[in-house]
């Protein structure tokens, strides 16, 4: 039986390491045939070009891997029909189900990997690609802040800023507002300018008003004055990334600060149950390609099954983005739900179709 599972092992996991690598290739050669003249107009220089294309590959790796998992398991035990392997198995009085299981396990892995990706290198490599495409292709500001004229809510304040120099950390014609829990205004600072030293927030030329325990103002002119403040200067200079730029840890942390703020969460909720739900889409794909394979015992229906597993796969993915941004970011799912319900009708089918299997 080690032998048996030895050989289907290697024969599965070459099948999909080719597979994975053809539809990574076939679709980073239609982007790049779409994208070329995108770059080239906008004069973005070779190696810039080079260096988008092959930050993709980890993005493109997590969507392609499940199609190669499901693709090359009915490929696998298609041929292994073909040849009447899976007669002579079924003759030794081997189990389908155990002979499958190493196609369960490297689906596991492959999930495994799924997941890694998600959460250490796309994070990163989704950022350098957005910044490419959206600011030196598309030509637009990036996720950065107007740096005249705008207001920004802090930690418990709210900042108006009449500009902001990122060079020098400096606010010019900056007006801060400090509330109590319950927006009850308890400090007010007018200031000609603010900037960012060792540490801290120095306000030069401006007036503080403070709150008195009566509800009146005290009013105080300075010259110089330094404060304390949570907020630092990155958080002028960018806007919270998208859910696809975090990893698991960041985008929980920043579900807690907009609740605690007293914003909707919903949205970024769904993504965050999203990033662990998406991975097990490989162990599920694994298992619907098992029945699809074998619930025919000839070699002339595996064209049938790969037609059913790519068919079956884009099911899959148009569900699950559906389901998510249309009833999870609506709010008509409770995100988990929304994150989780495709996975558990799939799974669902792919141990009832497995059921169907004559061992």
């Amino acid at each position: 039986m080690r032998i048996l599972s030895l050989y289907l092992a290697r024969e599965y996991i070459k099948t999909v390491g080719a597979l994975a690598v053809l539809f990574v290739g076939i679709f980073t050669l239609f982007d790049f045939i779409e994208k070329i003249d995108n770059f080239h107009e906008a004069g973005v220089p070779t190696a810039t070009v080079a260096a988008f294309f092959l930050l993709q590959l980890p993005e493109l790796l997590t969507l392609m891997l499940p199609m190669a998992v499901l693709l090359g398991t009915v490929i696998t035990l298609g041929l292994m029909v073909k040849r009447n392997e899976i007669v002579a198995i079924k003759a030794s009085g081997i189990s389908l189900l155990r002979f499958t299981l190493p196609i369960i396990l490297v689906g596991t892995a492959c999930a495994l990997i799924v997941a890694g990706l998600n959460e250490t290198v796309l994070p990163r490599t989704k950022a350098k690609t957005n910044f490419i495409w959206d600011v030196m292709v598309e030509k637009r500001p990036g996720r950065l802040f107007h740096n005249q004229k705008f207001w920004y809510k802090g930690h418990s304040s709210i900042y108006h800023v009449g500009y902001y120099d990122d060079t020098t950390h400096t606010l010019t014609n900056v007006v801060y507002y400090r509330f109590d829990r319950d927006f009850n205004l308890i400090m007010r600072i007018d200031a000609r300018r603010a900037r960012f030293l060792a540490g801290k927030w120095h306000f030069f030329s401006g007036l503080m008003q403070k709150r008195r325990p009566d509800g009146t103002y005290s009013a105080q002119r300075f010259e110089e004055q330094t404060i304390d403040l949570p907020e630092r200067p990155g958080d002028f200079t960018r806007l919270v990334k998208p859910s696809d730029e975090m990893n698991f840890a960041e985008l929980n942390k920043y579900i807690t600060k907009i609740e605690e703020e007293g914003y909707d969460s919903r949205r970024y909720r769904v993504d965050l149950h999203g990033k662990i739900s998406f991975p097990f889409v490989c162990l599920i794909m694994a298992l619907i390609g098992i029945p699809l394979a074998l619930i025919k015992q000839k070699g002339d229906s595996m064209a049938l099954s790969v037609i059913l597993g790519v068919a079956g796969a884009l099911l899959y993915w148009v569900s699950f983005s559906y389901v998510r941004s249309i009833f999870g970011y609506s709010g008509v799912l409770p995100p988990v739900i929304a994150a989780w319900m495709i996975n558990a009708v799939f799974a669902l089918a792919a141990l009832w179709l497995i059921s169907t299997i004559r061992q």
